[in-house]
C-alpha cells in the first residue's frame, strides 16, 4: 500500500514526512493565530546536538555574527543574484560572475563556522542531509525541530522580542512559512541569496523553477518537493472495488456510519482531504457528507489505521503512513488498505509535504545560510532527500521515489497547501466545526 502521512498541528498545516524503508509520520503545521491547533509548547519541539565537525579547520571555527566579522559584512552586502525565470535566463543565474560571488559567500560561510536551521520532525531522518552538507563544505549544522506553528511561532516570537535572533534558515511545511514566520515578519526574501546556476536551472524543475513558490508573493517560501496525497482508504478484505471504487461514492448511503478520518474540525490529514474535497465539488457536497454520512472522527492516528486495517471502520480518510508501516512491521495484513485513485480531482491533492525552505532575517550565519540553501536547490542534496524522506523532489534530474504519487505535468491538481489556497483549508475546518459536534 502506498500512504502518505499527515497528522493534525497548526491552522490550515496538513504535510507529511515519509521515509523510504522506515517510514515515519510527519506533522502537519499552521497557524497558531489563524485557529487554535492541537498542542504547543515544548512538548512539540526537540533539539539536536550538532554531529561532530566534519575534518576541517574551518568548521572547527568559532561562528562569526554577520556584525562582527569583516570577512562575513563583505559577502552580505555584495550584490545578490536575481533568479531566474527562464530556462535562458538560468543560465546566466547570479550573473556572469556568479562563481565569484560564491566563492567569496563560501569561504565567509566557512568563517562563520556553522548554520542554524529549523526542519520538521522526525529529526533523524533528515540528519544525514545535513550530515552531507557538513562533510562537503565544512560547516557544522545546528538543527531543531518544531511540529508545527502552534509550537514554533510562540518560541520564534519570544526570541524576536528579547533581540535574539538564533536561527538561519528553515526548512518545513510551506505554511509553517508563510503562515507562521511570515506574519512575525522574520523571513528576508529568498531569490538574493539564489546563486548556484544549478538551483535556478529553469529546465530542471517540475513546471519550471518558478512553480515552486508558494507565498503569494513568491519571494518567501520555496517549495522542492511535489507528490500527489491521496486522501482516501479502503480495506479491500471487507469492501471490494465493485462495492467502492470511485471517490463519488464516499456519498452514497450505503457507507453511512462506516467511514472513519482523522479530525476534520482541527489542522490534519483530514482537513486536508475535505479541503480538497470543498476545492473538487462545492461546499453543499462536503456538507452533504458531513451531515449525511454521520463519520467517525478520531484525533488518534493509531486508531484510525487500527480501525481501517481491522475492518471495523473499512473506510479512512487521513491515515498515518507511519501508523501503517508500524502494523506491517507487527505482521498486520495492511497491504488490503489501497487508496482510492480514479482519476476524479477529489481524490487527491497536490503536496509539497515539509519540503519548503525559507531564509531568516537577521540570521547570526548569513553566508552559512546563503550555502546551505543553494545546496539543497541542487540535485546532489535533492536526491538524498527524497531517498531519507520518500518525498518526490520537484528536481526531473532526481530520481523518482513513489511512482504512485508522481504527478502529471500535464494535469491541474487542486493545491489547498500554498498561501492561494489556504482559505479554502479554513473554510472546510469551519463547515467541520460547524457540522460535527
Amino acid at each position: 500500500m502506498t500512504t502518505h502521512p499527515r497528522t493534525e498541528v497548526g491552522a490550515g498545516e496538513a504535510l507529511h514526512v515519509r521515509r523510504k524503508t522506515t517510514r515515519f509520520g510527519p506533522s502537519a503545521l499552521i497557524l497558531a493565530a489563524l485557529l487554535a491547533a492541537c498542542g504547543g509548547g515544548s512538548a512539540g519541539s526537540a533539539t539536536i546536538a550538532p554531529s561532530a565537525p566534519a575534518a576541517s579547520g574551518a568548521a572547527a571555527a568559532q561562528p562569526a555574527s554577520a556584525s562582527s566579522s569583516p570577512a562575513t559584512q563583505a559577502i552580505a552586502s555584495s550584490k545578490p543574484a536575481a533568479a531566474p525565470t527562464s530556462g535562458g535566463a538560468a543560465s546566466a543565474a547570479a550573473g556572469s560572475d556568479w562563481q565569484a560571488t560564491w566563492d567569496r559567500t563560501l569561504a565567509a560561510a566557512k568563517q562563520e563556522g556553522k548554520v542554524a536551521v529549523e526542519v520538521n520532525p522526525p529529526i533523524d531522518v533528515y540528519r544525514p542531509l545535513y550530515d552531507a552538507f557538513q562533510k562537503k563544505y565544512g560547516i557544522t549544522v545546528d538543527l531543531i525541530a518544531f511540529s508545527g506553528s502552534a509550537d514554533l511561532v510562540p518560541r520564534l516570537k519570544a526570541e524576536r522580542d528579547a533581540g535574539q535572533y538564533n536561527w538561519d534558515v528553515i526548512v518545513h511545511a510551506p505554511i509553517t512559512l508563510f503562515a507562521g514566520a511570515k506574519p512575525l515578519g522574520a523571513l528576508d526574501p529568498l531569490r538574493p541569496a539564489l546563486i548556484l546556476p544549478e538551483a535556478l536551472d529553469d529546465s530542471k524543475w517540475f513546471k519550471g523553477f518558478e512553480a515552486g513558490w508558494y507565498d503569494s508573493g513568491k519571494s518567501l517560501a520555496y517549495s522542492f518537493v511535489g507528490y500527489l496525497f491521496f486522501n482516501t482508504y479502503v480495506n479491500r478484505q471487507v469492501v471490494s472495488p465493485a462495492q467502492f471504487s470511485k471517490i463519488d461514492q464516499l456519498w452514497d448511503p450505503q457507507w453511512k456510519g462506516k467511514i472513519a478520518i482523522q479530525d476534520p474540525r482541527v489542522p490534519s490529514a483530514g482537513s486536508a482531504g475535505t479541503a480538497t474535497w470543498l476545492a473538487a465539488k462545492g461546499e453543499d457536497k462536503l456538507r452533504a457528507f458531513f451531515r449525511d454520512q454521520q463519520p467517525v472522527l478520531t484525533q488518534d492516528k493509531r486508531q484510525l489505521a487500527e480501525w481501517v486495517v481491522r475492518g471495523q471502520y473499512p473506510i479512512g480518510v487521513g491515515l498515518s503512513e507511519s501508523q501503517m508501516s508500524q502494523f506491517k512491521s507487527s505482521g498486520l495484513p495492511v497491504d488490503s488498505v489501497q487508496a482510492i485513485d480514479d482519476g476524479d480531482r477529489a481524490a487527491a491533492d497536490y503536496s509539497s509535504g515539509s519540503g519548503a525552505v525559507g531564509l531568516f532575517n537577521r540570521a547570526p550565519h548569513p553566508n552559512a545560510a546563503r550555502v546551505l540553501i543553494n545546496w539543497l536547490l541542487t540535485a546532489e542534496a535533492q536526491k538524498i532527500y527524497s531517498e531519507l524522506s520518500g518525498f518526490n523532489s520537484r528536481r526531473l534530474d532526481v530520481p523518482v521515489v513513489s511512482a504512485s504519487q508522481r504527478a502529471d505535468p500535464a494535469k491541474d491538481y487542486i493545491n489547498v497547501e500554498n498561501e492561494d489556497g489556504a482559505a479554502t483549508y479554513q473554510r472546510a475546518i469551519a463547515i467541520g466545526k460547524e457540522l460535527l459536534k
